[in-house]
């Protein structure tokens, strides 16, 4: 009798063991996928959504920079957004019912121009990316392609109805106006950057080149680039541009170029352009921009 119980009993614990290893194969099983899935997923799924791999994780329609280092995009919502020199978000501005943003002249950080060409309308933002003023352009000009500040804070437009380059105030009173362009030999332009800073005020024409006059408005010279331009940048001594064939900077009064090698690949996909600032460089991506320091 006893012999029966204790067999019985033996029976039943030898069951239990077996359910016990079952279950912990099992467990191993999966801890073994888990493990295996871990180890396959890609290393950017931690970083912030939108972010990875770039500093700057907003998607950029137009990208500068200021004296100052901090960075200014204006991204597909209309939103102008101005990012420290370390590339943390600090303030923005939101354009609505004005149509899409042409180009942003940043010159001047406490006098920030946001030129939208579809309505000629300018919007003058501060430091802290609230507005000063908005101007309506096509009360007083017929058409403009290109605005932008001066060294004295008023503004510079170029009407290519009249073929004149003129500085207004920001109610759109014209302080002085050039001559016919087409007399400098400025044929069929289509100017869509202005920028003054030194004695050079610099308009381009992102297939002919530069064209440059001085503080009054008297012409000086061009320099032509027929390899499509796709940013701008002036300091008052040169122009910082890239182009089809890299990033390079002219010399106004030198009236020299030079080729500008920087650490980034030319052929990165979805590459739009490289800016230049105090011997950084900033690529400009369709995903974001990230900042490659000097040295």
């Amino acid at each position: 009798m006893h012999q029966v119980l204790y067999t019985g009993f033996t029976q039943i614990i030898i069951f239990m063991l077996h359910i016990v290893n079952h279950y912990s194969s099992v467990v191993l099983l999966v801890a073994v996928i888990m493990t295996a899935c871990a180890t396959k997923k890609n290393p950017n799924d931690n970083a912030p959504t939108g972010s990875a791999p770039f500093a700057i994780g907003e998607k950029p329609l137009i990208a500068d920079i200021d004296n100052l280092g901090r960075v200014y995009v204006v991204n597909a919502r209309n939103n102008i957004i101005n990012y420290r020199p370390d590339l943390t978000e600090q303030y923005r501005y939101a354009v609505r019912k004005a149509g899409a943003i042409t180009t942003l002249d940043v010159t001047n950080p406490l006098k920030v121009v946001a030129f939208i060409d579809d309505f000629n309308q300018v919007k003058i933002l501060d430091n802290t990316m609230s507005i000063i003023t908005e101007l309506d352009l096509s009360t007083k000009f017929s058409d403009v392609s290109a605005c932008g500040v001066t060294n004295d804070g008023n503004l510079w437009i170029f009407d290519p109805v009249q073929f004149k380059l003129i500085k207004i105030r920001d109610n759109g009173t014209v302080i002085f106006e050039t001559s016919n362009v087409n007399d400098f030999g400025m044929m069929d332009v289509k100017i869509s950057d202005i920028r003054e800073k030194g004695n050079y005020v610099m308009l381009c024409d992102r297939n002919k080149g530069f064209y440059f006059f001085d503080n009054l408005g008297q012409y000086l010279h061009h320099f032509p680039v027929t390899s499509g331009i796709k940013s701008v940048q002036f300091d008052g001594k040169n122009v910082y541009y890239f182009s089809g064939t890299g990033l390079k900077s002219y010399s106004v009064g030198l009236k020299e170029v030079l080729m500008i090698g920087y650490p980034l690949e030319m052929n990165k996909p979805g590459l739009m352009y490289v800016l230049y600032q105090g011997g950084n460089y900033y690529e400009v991506n369709k995903s974001g921009i990230n900042m490659q320091k000097k040295g």
